[in-house]
Parts: C-alpha cells; sequence; structure tokens
C-alpha cells in the first residue's frame, strides 16, 4: 500500500493565545505539490526505513507514533514495515512529518475498512501535531484552535509559489514553548477574503507569520532570502509555519519558473510549483 504526503504552506499564521499550556492558532493552510511518498505493508515486526539518516527510525518518528495511537485504539493485533522517501525538507515549515503520520492514519482507516469519520481521524491526528489533522484532507483551510478545528475553503486562483530553504532549521517545539507575543490581527480577514475573492493583490498583500519576525531576528539569512524574492518580483513573501522556509507566489507558472531557475543552485533546497485547490 503506498501513498503521497502533500507538504503545505502557510499563507497565514496567528498565534491567538495559551491556553492550558498549548498555543492555539488562527492560519489558513494550504497544500501544495511537494510530497513524500510513504509505503506501507503488514510485517511480523514494526520496521520503519527512510532514505535520510538524519530521520529517526524509531518510536520519535510522527508515523511510528501515528501507528501505536492507531492500533491501541482499534485493536489492530498486525505490526508494519513502512518505508518513507522523503521529498520534504526536515525542519521547513512544510509538515513533512506530520503529512507523513497523516498518509498513515489514512491507510490504516482504509486497510483495516474502519470507517472512521473526519473527526475520529482528527482525534487521532491531533496527538501527533497541530498540523497533522490538516494533512489528514490535504484541502485549502482555516486551522484554528490547536489545528483540530478545520474549516475547508473553496477558491479558484491559479497560484505558483517558488520556495527556498536556507541550510538551517528551527527546533519547533523549544521555540513554541517560549513564545509569548498574542496579539489581535485583523490582517487574518482582508487575507481569507482575497483568497475566497479571487483578489491576489488583496490576498497576498496581507499574508503573514506571527513567528517570522521573531526567528529572522536570530537568523539574519532568512531577511536577505525574503528581501530577494521581494525583488525577483514575488508577491505575499513569507515565512511557512514554524520552520524556515521562505516562499512567494505568482499567478503566471512561466514568472515562477523563471525565477527557480535564477535562484536554483544559490540554496541548499529550492522548488517551484503549484499551490492545490
Amino acid at each position: 500500500m503506498r501513498r503521497k504526503a502533500y507538504a503545505k504552506l502557510t499563507f497565514f499564521l496567528h498565534a491567538q493565545e495559551r491556553k492550558e499550556g498549548m498555543l492555539r492558532f488562527k492560519n489558513i493552510i494550504m497544500p501544495i505539490d511537494l510530497f513524500d511518498m510513504v509505503y506501507l505493508e503488514k510485517s511480523p515486526e514494526m520496521v520503519l526505513e527512510t532514505d535520510k539518516e538524519y530521520l529517526p527510525n524509531d518510536k520519535r518518528n510522527t508515523v511510528y507514533k501515528s501507528i501505536m495511537i492507531m492500533k491501541k485504539r482499534y485493536d489492530i493485533q498486525d505490526n508494519f514495515k513502512v518505508k518513507i522517501v522523503k521529498n520534504i525538507p526536515a525542519q521547513s515549515g512544510l509538515g513533512g512529518g506530520s503529512a507523513d503520520a497523516a498518509a498513515v492514519i489514512n491507510m490504516l482507516n482504509d486497510l483495516y475498512d474502519l470507517n472512521l469519520t473526519s473527526q475520529e481521524l482528527i482525534d487521532v491526528a491531533r496527538e501527533i501535531d497541530e498540523d497533522t489533522p490538516f494533512c489528514l484532507f490535504n484541502k485549502p483551510a482555516i486551522v484554528e484552535g490547536i489545528g483540530d478545528e478545520i474549516e475547508i475553503l473553496d477558491y479558484n486562483m491559479d497560484l505558483y509559489y517558488v520556495m527556498v530553504k536556507p541550510g538551517f532549521g528551527v527546533s519547533t517545539k523549544s521555540f513554541l514553548k517560549k513564545y509569548q507575543h498574542f496579539h489581535y490581527d485583523h490582517n487574518f480577514d482582508l487575507c481569507h477574503e482575497g483568497l475566497i475573492s479571487q483578489n491576489f493583490e488583496l490576498m497576498s498583500d496581507h499574508m503573514h507569520n506571527d513567528f517570522q519576525r521573531a526567528i529572522s531576528k536570530k537568523n539574519s539569512k532568512l531577511k536577505k532570502v525574503a528581501r530577494m524574492l521581494k525583488d525577483e518580483g514575488l508577491q505575499g513573501v513569507c515565512m511557512s509555519g514554524t520552520g524556515t522556509t521562505i516562499f512567494g507566489l505568482t499567478e503566471n507558472r512561466d514568472e515562477a519558473i523563471r525565477i527557480y531557475e535564477k535562484i536554483v543552485f544559490d540554496y541548499p533546497f529550492v522548488k517551484y510549483g503549484r499551490i492545490k485547490k
């Protein structure tokens, strides 16, 4: 059994408050055409393989965690061999680990004909992290709370991205524990309105990430990447999630290709592609 595990870009990230020790968000998240491949089959024992040496192949891996949760909740006695072919870089804010976990949750749901409701799937996914519930569905959405409140969005723009990940990442857990800069942000409504009304300028002018300023202070290279993408003519230039990927948008595929070809050899990871609908 195999499945594509799609990455995501965060068009708007707003940390609203900390409640019971957990950050609560109001985000706009979009699936993109970058994906890992996840292969799953029954096995006499639990085996987890990846094609990247830096990834853990034990209980620290989100895929291992998701399998253990599903086995316990739904009395699944089988063990599994899982192979993950990674295309989504780690610590990038693109949701790679979350996407892999979501793919396995969906595969086990199908393999055992569990017929879980959307809420039951979310209840499993939110035990992994705040992005895994979104990755279950891979559709544009407003995501609130601890990632478990999902409102699917209907939009009809053709949007292309160019993304750059410098050669360093951010430890999400350590960063989130320290974050305290809560405020009201009316720009969320404007970004949302632009997206659903197909007003590219309104949407891109109000894209935002609450974490970007704090992370950029510690990593000046992020500012340089953002400035470069803006100078090349991309709009809505923003950091995705809590990672270090900086991306920008255009409505013109040829423009995305031009920028990609110009900068592809300047950074460890550069990609262009299309926002999924």
